[in-house]
């Protein structure tokens, strides 16, 4: 709307009330070129630039764009025109932003009329693509990034689970069909909602609360737990699966039996849809061996985090002698 309004605002007959403006002929040449000009624009954007230019077939580009300007050029003056054939540029509006030297042939005066305008908007209805197409790249990128990462955390989750199903079956703990439940409710999260953007924090809390129970039934009276939920949790939104990695080693690595074993979750959300964790976990020694130490949900967590809250997170994680601790901030969707 704003392109087609400059060739009235800035007409000389634009403020002339004996002269309607659109019955003048030359302001009808001027305006029916800014109408073609801003269909070639979409032609340009939808058509010719991804079905020509991105597949690098050039000549036929620049063929049918060579062609779209002899239309805008010419067509305009051969449908509104008085006493055969005169060129634009005898209407001299405010709207040129230079005036062409003077030629003896009018239709090289008419290239020279339209030829500016012309190349604005074809070169920026091709940036324009160009940059959405880049956009869209970089955003399918991170979609298969994210993928990988769930891709990588979801069957860590279910080994580890299912060790502490297996400890418990060993032991024939009358527990153990709780345990299964609330693994059967862990899995249906993780299947229904793992996939989604974004997930209802009431679902993910009770997710974790789910794990954090699993593991009560485990470690038993072995371990001093703290685990607090604080806050309104309603109509707030979070990544899926995003907090349990930083809870879950906490409980990888801070339970052993034998030893004083301490671990503190507190995860409050503020009125202003801040959520705030801390888990602190004592060190304890860990004799499975089979129990990888890589870190391999923490460091995907923390790629995950960059990429979903690149400026909306804060995470700092304290490795002492003694203990672990993660503290995280973030704000919520």
């Amino acid at each position: 709307i704003l392109f087609l309004m400059m060739p009235v605002v800035f007409s000389p007959d634009f403020m002339n009330p004996d002269r309607p403006l659109f019955s003048i002929p030359p302001f009808q040449r001027d305006f029916f070129s800014y109408v073609l000009l801003l269909g070639f624009f979409y032609l340009n954007y939808f058509l010719l630039v991804p079905r020509f230019y991105l597949t690098k077939n050039y000549l036929l580009f620049f063929a049918f764009a060579l062609g779209s300007f002899l239309f805008v050029a010419f067509v305009p003056d051969l449908l509104f025109h008085q006493e055969g054939f005169r060129p634009a540029m005898e209407h001299q509006s405010r709207s040129q932003f230079f005036r062409p030297p003077p030629h003896k042939f009018p239709f090289l005066r008419q290239i020279y009329h339209h030829l500016f305008p012309f190349l604005i908007v074809l070169a920026f209805s091709l940036l324009l693509k160009i940059f959405a197409r880049w956009k869209q790249a970089e955003q399918e990128k991170s979609n298969a990034e994210l993928s990988y990462l769930k891709a990588q955390i979801n069957p860590h989750f279910l080994f580890n689970t299912l060790n502490t199903i297996y400890s418990l079956s060993i032991k024939n703990s009358p527990d153990t069909p709780e345990a299964v439940l609330k693994l059967s409710g862990m899995m249906r999260y993780v299947l229904t909602e793992g996939n989604n953007t974004f997930v209802s924090l009431e679902k993910e809390i009770n997710y974790i609360t789910n794990y954090v129970d699993l593991q009560k039934i485990r470690v038993r009276n072995s371990v001093k737990l703290n685990y607090e939920v604080k806050g309104d949790l309603a109509g707030k939104k979070i990544a899926p699966i995003l907090l349990i990695p930083f809870i879950e080693n906490a409980f990888k690595y801070g339970v052993n039996s034998e030893e004083e074993s301490i671990i503190d979750i507190q995860i409050t959300v503020a009125d202003d849809g801040l959520l705030l964790m801390h888990i602190k976990n004592k060190k304890v020694s860990v004799s499975n061996a089979h129990e990888t130490k890589s870190g391999l949900g923490i460091e995907n967590t923390k790629f995950r985090l960059k990429l979903l809250y690149p400026a909306s997170h804060k995470l700092e994680i304290k490795d002492a002698a003694q203990d672990f601790s993660v503290d995280l901030s973030l704000q919520l969707a």
